[in-house]
């Protein structure tokens, strides 16, 4: 058997797509960032960013290997077409020389430890992570909507919402900096209040700004985000924002999505009282080098 992986090129698109559906049938891809069918388009970025390499099985293409390099470098999928089908031999042999390969690839980057990132369902990602001794660090958990379209907002008492308007911009241009640590996530999120694909709704008590959602639908998928102000938090006022933003995305014939770690204690609940249930898990494996 000869494996070897190389750089993805354009003309594995299509097939790289077949492959991912397959996986995930059409559902979320954090890799990607994408829920729904994938298109060639969605898989190529920058390679400062990730790099989309080929598996290849004696010369023919069998998975796929991306590596993030923010910060920590992350194996972000790892999938190989039919690797349950395979005899025990092969499956070892696929398991070992991958499996090396990226122990070399960490190693030669001077990172302190390979970090992957493994669907619950992914036969050939889990069984490589207890090859190396991978231990657990975390789980992401993607929760899809399957509530009514319509869900009522109910603000706390004291409180009212209404839509954004271009009016509201700098006010909620300093409401979203002082919630949204990240300040690229911030700038977006002012970008899509200020758009005509947009959507905000804002709360209020009295005349004090107490939280904001945000709503966009571009090429068929939606993205939303809700921020609350801490002094106004653990009162209802999150929940009536998204509420308001799941109603607009399916209005819109968009079925929302979310993700949120394992172990935070409050993300989960909050999409449970509006109507989400886990639709995937992805386990983050990691191994010391």
């Amino acid at each position: 058997m000869q494996l070897a992986v190389r750089p993805a090129a354009p003309d594995d698109g299509t097939w790289l797509v077949r492959l991912l559906d397959a996986a995930y049938h059409g559902g979320y891809s954090p890799t990607f960032d994408r829920d729904g069918p994938l298109q060639p388009t969605d898989i190529w970025w920058g390679p400062s960013e990730k790099d989309v390499s080929i598996i290849e099985i004696d010369k023919r293409p069998a998975g796929v290997l991306v590596v993030g390099h923010a910060g920590q470098w992350l194996v972000e999928e790892l999938l190989l077409q039919e690797f349950g089908a395979a005899p025990a031999r092969t499956q070892a042999a696929v398991v070992e020389r991958v499996s090396g390969h990226l122990t070399h690839l960490f190693q030669r980057a001077r990172q302190n430890a390979v970090l992957l990132r493994v669907a619950e369902t992914n036969a050939f990602g889990l069984s490589l992570a207890t090859a190396v001794q991978a231990g657990f660090a975390n789980a992401l958990l993607v929760y899809r909507h399957q509530g009514p379209k319509r869900v009522a907002p109910h603000p706390p008492g004291g409180y009212h919402l209404r839509k954004s308007t271009p009016a509201d911009a700098r006010e909620v241009a300093r409401l979203v900096r002082e919630v949204v640590p990240d300040r690229t996530r911030a700038d977006e999120v002012s970008r899509v209040l200020n758009t005509r694909d947009g959507r905000g709704f804002l709360a209020f008590k009295d005349a004090i700004l107490a939280g904001f959602a945000a709503v966009e639908v571009r090429a068929g998928r939606g993205d939303w985000i809700v921020g609350v102000r801490e002094s106004h938090r653990r009162r209802g006022v999150g929940r009536a924002l998204g509420a308001s933003a799941v109603s607009a995305l399916r209005a819109r014939g968009a079925t929302p999505y979310s993700t949120a770690w394992a172990l935070d204690p409050v993300a989960g609940p909050f999409l449970a009282s509006l109507g989400f249930i886990v639709e995937r898990t992805f386990l983050y494996l990691e191994k010391a080098l």
